[in-house]
């Protein structure tokens, strides 16, 4: 056994004497871990508040965007290609090189995803992948089949992608999470109303930032000539906002305008008419991100 490893274990055992005890986990069963030392390259400094945005290149966005499907039960996306293209026109202007996929099998999506967590990231700030596509509550469609979103996010955790680890990863997903419907609630006001940090170690899921369009359990909507709610409001807030607000402030107005400005108009179908949405997000980003300004990608 190495030395150091002995040292790193009783200054362990010390640390925890110190705090009263070692940590524990609320669960039971068995747990799956590897011990053996990973080490990744340190993009920033330990304690830095924004992440390091001023690497060579932005980084790769990965469009997946599915309009047609092989399942007789799904209706084509109509609108989705409007979706893609202002995505991939605003991240292109943020400096990321875009690349949009149509309408592809799940094989083919799990391959595009390996390939990319298999580059070097070294001279990238982060990574983008977006889809857009039906849904269910903990499942998205291919043209063929279904696949699990946490798929999407498999290959890029630290251990498996170590070009990428302290480097914010962003996952935007256009899709309905299930059938339900809300029709909101109506409110009313009323009168009485440098890099001198030693190495540091990081957990494998840090940095990455999920975005779904709805709610868990809930519809997800799509205007047939002007795109999805979530994806024209995203687009909005990227482009006019994208290079000066922090991600988690940008999504929050994302959220207030999906929430705000939109509404179903189906005044043939009642029980859809007059429906609301708002998107979901799940951070572990452990830094703020702001994009700045890149050189924009033709």
């Amino acid at each position: 056994m190495l030395e150091g490893e002995v040292q790193d274990n009783g200054s362990v055992e010390a640390e925890q004497r110190a705090n009263g005890g070692g940590d524990e986990g609320d669960a039971q069963g068995s747990h799956n871990s590897s011990h053996s030392r990973r080490i990744a390259r340190m993009p920033v400094d330990r304690n830095a508040p924004y992440y390091n945005m001023n690497h060579k290149h932005r980084g790769i966005a990965l469009i997946f965007n599915h309009e047609h499907f092989d399942i007789h039960s799904l209706k084509s996306r109509t609108g989705t290609n409007v979706d893609s293209d202002n995505l991939a026109k605003v991240l292109k202007g943020l400096g990321f090189r875009v690349t949009v996929l149509t309408n592809s099998k799940s094989e083919e999506v799990m391959k595009y995803i390996q390939e990319v967590a298999d580059m070097d990231h070294t001279d990238f700030d982060c990574l983008v992948i977006a889809v857009l596509t039906h849904g269910e509550l903990g499942m998205l469609y291919a043209k063929d089949t279904h696949y699990k979103p946490e798929n999407l996010w498999y290959y890029f955790t630290g251990d498996k992608c170590p070009t990428l680890a302290g480097k914010p990863k962003l996952f935007f997903i256009q899709a309905c999470q299930g059938d339900k419907l809300d029709g909101g609630i109506t409110l009313s006001r009323t009168e009485t109303d440098g890099s001198s940090s030693a190495s540091y170690k990081i957990p494998v899921h840090a940095d990455f930032l999920i975005v779904f369009s709805t709610v868990p359990g809930y519809y997800s909507w799509r205007n047939t000539t002007r795109g999805s709610w979530f994806m024209q409001a995203l687009c909005d807030e990227l482009r006019y906002n994208g290079t000066e607000r922090d991600i988690l402030t940008l999504l929050t107005f994302v959220c207030q305008r999906v929430a705000l400005d939109y509404e179903s108009n189906t005044p043939d179908l009642m029980p859809m008419h007059q429906q609301k949405q708002v998107p979901c997000i799940t951070s572990m980003l452990t830094r703020l991100l702001v994009f700045g300004r890149k050189q924009p990608q033709s």
